[in-house]
């Protein structure tokens, strides 16, 4: 069976169906091969793909982006390279590089991985242990709370000791190229344990005390609260199961948050056997990304946001990461990321809210275009895919670096976008 494009939903996204039957077993050395750009690649454009070439030379220089720019547009199918702009130009993807996180995320730990918050006792104590789940909600943690509470009454304890591990990733650190500005509007420090939406600077003990004012309302009282590794032998008490790995990671691709990524990075590196640091995290997301196929050069991750001032991508990468939200023969693992990329003019980072795709000629690509954001002061940045006019996906990369995000800037990525589409 060869790539063809997969059908997508009312939504404009891709069916369960066509998630499931397009899947094709094939190895991994295989499917480089197949998604590899062929040097003879312009011979065999479809005269769709060239007028859209011909329409990016024109309008990349008219898009008012700035002079560092660097772009390109692959036919998923083919692999070919249809259109370029300095495609091999080391630039700041900003958040665009949670499309690499996503990938190495789901490809490690697959769509269906889930991790557990818990409390577990001993000897007179309870310890709350992070499980690494970002989206850990306070009405999570209150009936993790009233389950462990049930428990410890059932074996007659009503005053315990409270401890908190959150040792399963390593102290938090500020990434290379990280400002120490960004705690704690943009980003938390990264815990093992953290209720959804905190940013204290010990987001664990926040949570620890939250945990123990539920156990008090249900009848246990606890000293107060400090930070220990639990030893071995302990029992458990009560435990919470995170959302899947699926649902994570495109509400992360939606919504763009920091916090989700940095995360998934660590939880990433620790299925690798790898330290949850922000290194481990990115040699995990290099191994992978090399297992694909994805070319390299000049690419540098520091962090699985985006946040980092130092992280480099070309748009070579990016556009190659994002043929593989559609590519078939990676829709068993990956199918998650189509699904949680934002909709042209619709919503996530990409809705009108936020001024896109609103007006002409761009709003033609309304609900066409499925694409990951990136800004940061002077980085403004757009990857993604589209069906083009010849009917094909097409993954693009578009990243401008020095001029300061605009809706000028903005209007300027969504008009080349919809010359992908082919509406315009």
């Amino acid at each position: 069976m060869g790539r063809h494009a997969l059908p997508r939903g009312r939504n404009g996204k891709l069916g369960k169906s066509g998630r499931r039957a397009a899947v094709i077993a094939v190895p991994v050395v295989a499917a480089m091969a197949m998604t590899a750009t062929s040097a003879s690649a312009a011979n065999a454009l479809t005269a769709a793909d060239k007028a859209m070439a011909g329409k990016l030379n024109q309008r990349i220089g008219t898009a008012k982006l700035g002079t560092n720019v660097g772009g390109e547009v692959r036919d998923v199918a083919s692999g070919q390279k249809v259109w370029s702009k300095n495609p091999t130009k080391a630039l700041m993807p900003a958040s665009t590089n949670k499309l690499a996180t996503a990938v190495a995320a789901l490809t490690v730990l697959g769509p269906n991985h889930t991790v557990q918050t818990k409390a577990v006792y001993r000897s007179g104590t309870v310890y709350l242990v992070g499980g690494g789940d970002q989206q850990l909600s306070s009405a999570d943690l209150k009936s993790l709370a009233t389950a462990a509470a049930k428990s410890l009454k059932a074996k007659g304890l009503h005053s315990v000791r409270l401890m908190f591990d959150d040792h399963l990733f390593a102290a938090p650190s500020l990434a290379t190229g990280w400002s120490s500005g960004y705690y704690s509007d943009t980003v938390a420090p990264v815990r093992a344990l953290r209720i959804e939406g905190n940013n204290t600077s010990d987001t664990a003990l926040t949570a620890t005390k939250y945990f123990a004012q539920q156990l008090a309302a249900q009848g246990v009282t606890v000293g107060t609260p400090a930070r220990a590794k639990a030893p071995s032998g302990t029992t458990v008490v009560a435990t919470h199961t995170s959302k899947p790995l699926s649902t994570t990671v495109e509400y992360m691709l939606k919504h763009s948050d920091n916090d989700i990524a940095e995360g998934l990075l660590r939880l990433t590196a620790l299925g690798q056997g790898r330290a949850a640091t922000f290194a481990g995290g990115t040699a995990a997301v290099h191994a992978v990304l090399v297992g694909y196929g994805i070319p390299l050069t000049g690419v540098k991750e520091y962090d699985g946001s985006g946040l980092s001032r130092s992280d480099r991508m070309t748009a070579d990468a990016l556009s190659a990461i994002a043929a593989l939200a559609v590519d078939t023969h990676h829709q068993a693992k990956l199918w998650p990321i189509l699904q949680g990329l934002p909709v042209a003019g619709v919503d996530g980072t990409l809705s009108t809210s936020y001024g896109r795709f609103t007006s002409a000629p761009a709003s033609c690509a309304v609900g066409k275009v499925d694409a990951k954001t990136g800004t940061l002061s002077d980085v403004s940045a757009l990857a993604g895919v589209a069906k083009g006019a010849d009917g094909r996906w097409k993954s693009f990369a578009f990243v401008e670096n020095g001029t300061a995000p605009t809706a000028t800037v903005t209007q300027g990525l969504d008009g080349l976008a919809a010359t992908v589409e082919g509406c315009w």
